[in-house]
């Protein structure tokens, strides 16, 4: 036993739940070739350049941009952009936080495209159009549910691990530098009735910002990436979460990790059988 060697990022269930998500995606989506296809997607002018776009309108872009990097460009989508906010519980005179209940700021759902079929309906919060990076980290999770739709096969948990596996997923798809960074905001927010303005802080997502690092070096380990390549795109104290990560998956095989999982210790049944 090297008891100075580098330790599991996560906790074992947690770590071994990964594996599995992992092992379930590459499954259901192509294996380890297609997600090698992939990029890792960053907050610079290569992913989503400058925009002259303003608004509802640059949204709608950063939507499109989005979709064509998790290579469903041409799925039918509708976004909606919503003036609703989450509630807040002011702290102070001048500070408030949002309930950590766990949730991204946006919305997916099915709906008719008056063609006899159904497309996709994306609402997001009209509030991160001031904070683009915010905004592609909510569109990102609301496109991962879209993504999962190209399977009914069972998720490894049940649907009480679905909103984790959809943001896993989000990070698989490229987006976890912009999921780690959002996990936790604190931004400004002008009150209406012209009372001043608050500083806003609160989480957004489902997994942990530590458990967003570990499934961003397992993500790009897999692809055949460095995974400690996107640590200068990210707040410092995610950096190190991410190194922590990526020393450990270097000192294992990992896809050999991911293969042997048994996902019906997962609650998955084989292909073929009855959900």
């Amino acid at each position: 036993m090297n008891l100075f060697g580098p330790k599991r990022p996560l906790g074992a269930e947690e770590w071994e739940w990964q594996l599995a998500a992992f092992r379930w995606l590459l499954d259901e989506f192509g294996g380890l070739e297609a997600h090698r296809t992939g990029i890792l997607a960053t907050p610079d002018g290569d992913c989503f350049p400058d925009a002259v776009l303003t608004g509802d309108a640059r949204a709608e872009e950063l939507l499109g941009q989005i979709m064509g990097i998790a290579g469903i460009g041409d799925w039918p989508v509708r976004l909606v952009m919503d003036d609703g906010e989450p509630n807040f519980r002011p702290v102070s005179q001048m500070h408030a936080v949002v309930p950590e209940t766990g949730k991204a700021m946006g919305t997916f759902q099915g709906v008719d495209d008056g063609q006899g079929g159904w497309m996709a309906e994306i609402v997001a919060s009209r509030q991160l159009l001031g904070d683009e990076a915010a905004l592609v980290a909510t569109l990102a999770h609301e496109v991962a549910h879209y993504f999962l739709c190209g399977t009914d096969r069972p998720m490894p948990g049940g649907e009480d691990c679905h909103e984790l596996l959809t943001d896993l997923t989000a990070v698989a798809l490229g987006f976890g530098i912009f999921l780690g960074n959002n996990a936790r905001y604190a931004r400004h927010r002008f009150d209406d009735t012209g009372g001043g303005q608050w500083f806003m802080s609160g989480a957004q997502g489902y997994l942990s910002e530590r458990a967003l690092m570990c499934a961003l070096a397992i993500s790009e380990t897999l692809a055949g990436r460095d995974p400690t390549a996107a640590a200068p795109w990210l707040k410092r104290h995610l950096a190190q979460d991410l190194h922590d990560a990526a020393r450990y998956i270097a000192k294992r095989d990992l896809p050999g990790d991911v293969m042997a999982v048994d996902l019906s210790d997962y609650g998955v049944p084989p292909r073929g059988d009855a959900a």
